[in-house]
């Protein structure tokens, strides 16, 4: 009776170690192509990967004129204001797990920005970049292999759609700092849900 008591706990841990392994080896077979294809993705910043209205409203009382280069030093230097949103960035972290390069295209002029940059070097070594011009993002998306884009805005969507990569939208908080067009679903896009958190 002990014996079988004892074979049966053997078998039991290695049929656990056996779907491990299984596991792990169909976890480095996906990271080793998507690693060898140098695949990426984009995510916009604002409102997509963070809640950014507290920053906004420091840098909006720390300049005279907003969108001046004071207000953007001052925003870019108020990260410790903004809160990552959940989802968003477990994906980005889930997608970095797997192997790909994740870019993040931040809707801001660069002024100061360096210590932003330098805050999600772990989550993009040396891809975070400032596009004060929504309209240009897919420049940034032509070089590379990207096969999909995460932003909150239709201008989002589109610049996915003009280099044929799949446009993810990402739902806005309810302190959104963004006020441009925005109708998640219509553009046919897919939309992750509980997102706006």
């Amino acid at each position: 009776m002990v014996f079988k008591d004892a074979r049966a706990k053997v078998e039991k841990g290695w049929t656990t170690t056996k779907k491990l392994l299984a596991m792990m080896s169909v976890w480095g077979l996906f990271f080793s192509l998507i690693t060898i294809g140098h695949l990426s993705v984009a995510f916009d910043y604002d409102d997509t990967l963070v809640d950014a209205s507290k920053a906004y409203e420091k840098a909006s009382g720390a300049a005279v004129t907003r969108e001046g280069p004071a207000f953007w030093a001052a925003l870019n230097n108020a990260y410790d204001l903004e809160s990552v949103k959940i989802v968003p960035f477990a994906l980005a972290c889930a997608l970095r797990g797997l192997g790909f390069r994740i870019m993040i295209m931040a809707e801001r002029q660069g002024t100061d920005g360096d210590a932003l940059k330098k805050e999600w070097r772990k989550l993009s070594p040396r891809s975070f970049i400032f596009t004060p011009d929504p309209a240009a993002k897919h420049l940034h998306m032509q070089e590379g292999h990207f096969v999909a884009f995460f932003g909150d805005s239709d201008q989002d969507m589109l610049e996915a759609k003009k280099v044929n990569v799949l446009g993810v939208r990402i739902k806005r908080g309810k302190r959104s700092v963004k006020h441009d067009a925005y109708s998640p679903g219509k553009m046919g896009e897919t939309v992750i849900p509980l997102s706006q958190f």
